[in-house]
């Protein structure tokens, strides 16, 4: 490794230096990006890991406002730096004193100008499926006994994450087994329906149609919260003299892959995709006299620059009347994306049905994985809980790979 060119530049914002690696890559640093990013424990809490160098009140920059309100730098005590590469080590010698030294791994899992590394994917690969693959997909995975949970949480983390949903079986029939569970998962999150994990049945004891025995489409829960869930957890602990009351489940992964390809061959599916992936979806929840939830910011489908899915967001049950024209759609364009969604994830095709049992665990994405009930008879209690989805992912990362590598990839 070694400094090919150093740029002194006029200000601190145009001064830069490029590195030639032993590989015989390039990558310019700006020298504001090096000294913001000085690895030492005077910069970098040893143990927290955070930044305690304050970059834009600390650097010794000495400002004017012009008549406009404009600030300008008007001495600038960093214009004089020594560069030096100390066995693949870039060592920066500020003009204040200060000392910074950079790892060549450290510079190119950084580089930037180029980027000179390959995304390093601490996460497992997502695997999307439908009715057919969820067949195979259960007859090679989701072997969690309760008896080893600890042992085969990594396990449970990775199954949620590449196929938005986990089992966990022999799980004694208790609140407190459940609430076990959950916490090993993630934290339980709390909401007017409980502050932990909620139990119950179809009494009404909150107006949700969740408390009844109706039938309840395919939807994810929390559309009226501007924190949708992250993952729900499910377990079912009764359901005697009736019957009905199945779980069904699609997977909104293989959803955007269908519409994607569809897209790509008609102009009305090409609008379809545009306005479920642009059209707020206004959502409520107003049946509890004391509570009033509204949420009006976000499409039903959220994707990300590969147009790969990061939220879904439906709940017919929950669709208030108002629809925003800001996203430039005709009303009638609205209905059409929003019914031919319907027909593709209440398709066969797509969504497996299956009966809950008591001493099993179901667990899925929130944001990935719609969910719907049967209609039934009979006494039917159901325990389970809200998980946060951040605390979840970071736990997950933690256990697929070394700690040292997860710090380096910051």
């Amino acid at each position: 490794m070694r400094i090919e060119r150093i740029n002194t530049g006029t200000s601190p914002f145009d001064r830069s230096l490029t590195i030639e690696f032993d590989s015989n890559s390039k990558s310019t640093f700006d020298w504001i990006f090096l000294r913001d990013n000085c690895l030492c424990k005077e910069c970098i809490h040893p143990e927290t890991k955070q930044r305690i160098f304050d970059t834009f009140n600390s650097l010794p920059f000495e400002t004017v406002r012009d008549k406009d309100g404009t600030i300008q730098i008007i001495n600038d005590h960093h214009s004089k730096v020594r560069f030096e590469c100390n066995n693949d080590t870039l060592v920066s010698l500020w003009q204040d004193g200060h000392i910074s030294h950079f790892p060549e791994k450290w510079l190119l899992t950084h580089s930037y100008a180029p980027q000179l590394y390959k995304d390093i994917h601490i996460l497992p690969s997502k695997i999307s499926w439908d009715s057919t693959s969820f067949l195979q997909l259960k007859a090679d995975n989701f072997r969690n006994s309760y008896t080893q949970i600890e042992k085969n949480l990594p396990r449970v983390l990775h199954e949620i994450y590449t196929y938005g949903f986990s089992f966990v079986q022999d799980v004694p029939v208790t609140l407190e087994a459940t609430r076990q569970v959950s916490e090993l998962i993630s934290i339980i999150r709390p909401t007017h329906y409980d502050l932990g994990v909620w139990d119950f049945t179809s009494d009404l004891s909150k107006k949700d149609t969740a408390y009844t025995s109706l039938v309840i489409d395919m939807h994810t829960d929390g559309n009226y919260w501007y924190e949708l869930p992250g993952l729900q957890l499910f377990h079912l602990l009764e359901h005697s003299n009736g019957e009905g009351g199945e779980t069904r489940i699609v997977d909104i992964c293989k959803i955007v892959d269908v519409l994607i390809s569809l897209s790509k061959k008609d102009r009305s599916w090409k609008t379809t995709l545009e306005v479920l992936t642009k059209q707020p979806i206004y959502f409520h929840q107003a049946g509890e006299t004391d509570t009033c939830f509204q949420q009006d910011s976000y499409p039903t489908l959220t994707l990300d620059k590969q147009s790969k899915l990061v939220q879904c967001r439906w709940n017919t049950s929950d669709r208030s009347p108002k629809i925003s024209n800001q996203s430039g759609f005709l009303v009638h364009q609205v209905y059409e994306a929003l019914f031919r969604f319907n027909a593709l994830i209440n398709d066969p095709k797509y969504y497996v049905q299956f009966q809950l049992k008591p001493g099993t665990i179901l667990v899925f994405d929130n944001w990935r994985i719609l969910h719907a009930r049967t209609a039934f008879t009979g006494h039917r209690r159901l325990c389970g809980s809200y998980l946060t989805r951040d605390d979840f992912l970071a736990r997950l990362r933690s256990l697929s790979c070394e700690r040292s590598q997860l710090l380096n990839n910051l």
